[in-house]
């Protein structure tokens, strides 16, 4: 697995970046005492908070390798939590990722982690030792080591540092000031970094450092130490110092893809490298996209040359194929039928084709690698494309950020369209991608034509219709029969299949039951098209409503299912994006006669109302005669992202919705 350099051009360290306050209180960061017990007043402390962090302090500065490979990269961290309560228990269990292989596996050492508890004032430390720490191989290059403080209780300290070696010097890893839910007291990091390595760096946030300090040194790092002649290797060495102080901890909130997208963070990313007599810089995505195409974990392994022992699989799937879409249509449905998944965060292979063909399983870059390659094979032109999904954090336009894209899928063109798949999900049909795909900037890695796409949820079209058709019985006083189908779009089709996959059909229709009709009756079920990945579902069932028509004044709800309960923007404020999957579409229809032995007291009014003038409405629209009522409801919203400006406007926008579909029809018994 060959990482590549990335880069975002915000602001270059070097010594113009300007000088800001010192750094003034840091807390006492030796042994603890029984005075760290007693947390100090803070706003951002309050009856919520389940830990606090007291201090976390990292720093990464750059070493020669003695064995003469160049340079490696130390970083250290010391981290002390008060824990409050027992919801807060889970941060006693660390996890450290190491990454390499081999000699180039980055090493941890000095590692160091106590549990302190208070007794009598007097304070009690509960040491864990490297016997208590586990190792997990998450593949052939990543290894997590892991560890449990011992003896945590409510108003428990615990506390950790260490150091990790890493030969990937090329990645200084990102500094998070703040920590989901909990509070940070103090945070601090220290970066060190010789001339020769250039680097651009990304702050992200709301807050303001508490201080920022930026000077120059000199200094020599010695490699080959332990092998023969050692080479010294000067330089100039930027010092360069973030602190921030009295952190909110932060609070996920609805319709957000990737909460890391708004922490207070700094980013770094490695754009030139100079040895003296070549400068080489990945500025831009031509030089990555080459580097890409070479790479044996990505590019090499699809070329067709390359990948020739695949050829005997594609001929068996394309045997009895009368054109190219049919032999596109096997290959996929082969890889996402006959494959299992083992989902990572990578666009790089650890395992050969051949053997992932053989063994039925692999990561999703290696499914859709397969599949592009088995494409290939039959001639067809298929690319990657690669991506950072939802989850992961937005990529930006302008600048190659290989680290920051986790994704791999297939770009295929056929007859002069072109069609993207990821065949690592099982509920997809043939041109679809996953919603999680839907994330903006992605690149083709092509050697003909390379370029940028984007995947712009905006884009999606995804429309949802409920129809009723509410009938009386046929026999007087026994109630009335509600025949609901419910299309759902695209999307939430994939969603529900894997619903039903997961529980079965039966369970999927007592959910329906148990959310709107727990004291009714459902018969006559079915599910269409669950089976044809390429279309949508059709849901219809029977629903009895036995009550109806046994009093003098019947309230009806005429939104039997569908509709909006609540508004889902409760909250009164927002200070990020609002992220919905998709454009919103929904359309609800109603046809009811009126129920046997009454008339129609009340009936809502009909009512429009736009969203931001021409982006989107509601429209509620009803009308009876002497025997019926019609109703169709339909909210439309034109973007899937908002800025947080216009929450207010769509908290009230949806206020409206929910207000009216919460209106009843009156029936009065005739006299």
């Amino acid at each position: 697995m060959k990482p590549i350099l990335s880069v975002l051009v915000i602001a270059l360290i070097s010594s113009a970046i300007p000088i800001y306050a010192q750094n003034k209180g840091r807390p006492n960061t030796d042994k603890v005492t029984p005075a760290d017990f007693n947390l100090p007043a803070s706003s951002v402390i309050d009856s919520n908070a389940n830990a606090v962090v007291l201090f976390d302090i990292g720093s990464v500065h750059y070493d020669g390798d003695k064995e003469g490979s160049f340079i490696y990269l130390v970083e250290e961290r010391h981290r002390r939590i008060k824990i409050l309560n027992k919801r807060a228990f889970d941060l006693a269990t660390v996890k450290l990722l190491l990454t390499g292989r081999d000699r180039y596996q980055d090493k941890l050492e000095n590692l160091q982690a106590s549990t302190y508890t208070l007794d009598n004032g007097k304070v009690i430390e509960s040491k864990i030792s490297m016997t208590d720490v586990f190792e997990d191989r998450l593949s052939k290059y990543v290894v997590e080591k892991k560890f449990t403080f011992p003896e945590v209780k409510e108003g428990s300290i615990i506390e950790f540092s260490y150091k990790i070696n890493s030969f990937r010097y090329y990645r200084v890893p990102a500094w998070m000031f703040q920590h989901f839910d909990v509070p940070c007291l103090y945070s601090e990091f220290e970066l060190d970094t010789p001339d020769f390595l250039q680097f651009l760096i990304s702050h992200q946030g709301l807050d303001s450092f508490y201080s920022h300090t930026s000077n120059e040194g000199y200094d020599a790092m010695h490699v080959g130490e332990n092998v023969g002649p050692t080479l010294k290797v000067s330089s100039v060495i930027h010092k360069h110092n973030w602190v921030m102080k009295n952190i909110s901890g932060f609070k996920e909130q609805p319709f957000m893809n990737a909460a890391v997208d708004y922490f207070d963070r700094l980013e770094f990313y490695l754009v030139e490298t100079y040895n003296g007599i070549d400068l080489k810089g990945l500025l831009n995505w031509k030089a990555v996209t080459n580097d890409l195409l070479s790479d044996k974990y990505f590019g090499h392994a699809i070329d067709p040359d390359y990948s020739t022992n695949l050829k005997n699989t594609m001929e068996k799937l394309t045997a009895d194929d009368q054109n190219l879409m049919d032999a596109a249509r096997h290959i996929y449905a082969y890889v996402r039928d006959k494959f299992s998944c083992q989902p990572d965060n990578d666009i790089y292979i650890n395992n050969d084709l051949y053997d992932v063909n053989k063994a039925h399983k692999g990561s999703v870059a290696e499914l859709n690698l397969l599949l592009i390659s088995l494409l290939r094979q039959k001639g067809l032109i298929a690319d990657p494309v690669i991506l950072s999904t939802r989850d992961y954090g937005v990529h930006p336009i302008k600048y190659p950020m290989i680290d920051k894209m986790n994704y791999v899928v297939c770009r295929l063109k056929l007859f002069g369209d072109t069609y993207y798949m990821d065949a690592s999900k099982p509920y997809l049909g043939f041109g679809k991608l996953p919603l999680n795909c839907y994330n903006g900037h992605a690149r083709i890695i092509s050697a003909k034509d390379s370029g940028d796409i984007y995947l712009n949820p905006d884009n999606i079209k995804e429309q949802s219709v409920a129809t009723v058709f509410l009938q009386n019985e046929e026999k007087a006083g026994a109630g009335m029969t509600a025949s609901i189908q419910y299309s759902p779009g695209y999307f939430e089709s994939s969603h529900i299949r894997g619903v039903i996959n997961k529980s079965g059909q039966n369970d999927f229709i007592k959910q329906i039951k148990s959310i709107y009709f727990s004291d009714m009756e459902i018969t006559n079920t079915g599910i269409d098209s669950v089976s044809n990945l390429d279309l949508p579902l059709k849901i219809h069932y029977d629903v009895g409503l036995k009550t109806i028509g046994e009093t003098d004044v019947i309230y009806f709800s005429p939104i039997l299912a569908y509709g909006y309960k609540s508004n889902p923007f409760s909250s009164e404020s927002r200070h990020f994006p609002i992220e919905m999957d998709y454009p919103l579409d929904r359309m609800y229809v109603l046809n009811m006669e009126i129920p046997t032995g009454y008339v129609v007291d009340e009936i809502p009014k009909s009512a429009k109302v736009a969203f931001n003038e021409n982006e989107g409405f509601y429209e509620y629209m009803i009308q009876k005669d002497e025997t019926s009522i019609q109703l169709r409801c339909r909210i439309k919203l034109n973007r899937a992202v908002y800025s947080p400006d216009e929450y207010n406007s769509l908290r009230d926008f949806f206020g409206f919705v929910v207000k009216k579909e919460s209106e009843l029809i009156t029936f009065k018994k005739k006299k």
